[in-house]
């Protein structure tokens, strides 16, 4: 569980800091949100058993609670800070943090913290991490329309 603390919470604090300073606004209104839907996209995927997160535990969503409060909400909000900020297309940083998060879970299966089952393969992986960045990005757009962001 050390691991996933290190990796998954205290690691992507680092540029979190930095984000927070930068736009404290937009982490709070995107973090929470994120966490929220991977919590949910988790539970999910627990339930069908498509992935586990080692180690092992009875409640399976403990060993990724790091991961909720660090490495997903940060990369959301960073998403959503670039796309506020970029001249670029928001479909190509959406597609970037997407591949960026599913090269993460890679390395997270290669090391042995994630495993696969019932035909859950990384295409899945990237299109779940999609799915759930666009329901982010649906999000955005609605707090625009309230919020000045």
């Amino acid at each position: 569980m050390w691991m996933n603390t290190i990796v998954g919470l205290i690691i992507p604090w680092i540029p979190g800091i930095y984000l927070i300073k930068k736009d404290l606004k937009i982490f709070l209104l995107m973090g929470p949100f994120a966490s929220v839907v991977a919590f949910t996209f988790d539970v999910v995927g627990f339930h069908l058993k498509f992935w586990r997160i080692s180690p092992e535990r009875e409640i399976e969503m403990v060993a990724a609670l790091p991961m909720y409060f660090g490495v997903y909400p940060i990369l959301a909000a960073f998403l959503f800070f670039v796309i506020k900020r970029s001249h670029l297309n928001r479909w190509i940083w959406i597609f970037v943090v997407t591949l960026i998060t599913t090269i993460i879970e890679v390395i997270g299966v290669l090391i042995g913290m994630v495993h696969y089952f019932n035909s859950w393969n990384i295409f899945w992986t990237f299109i779940s991490y999609l799915l759930a960045y666009l329901v982010c990005y649906w999000y955005f757009l609605i707090v625009k329309k309230h919020v000045d962001v």
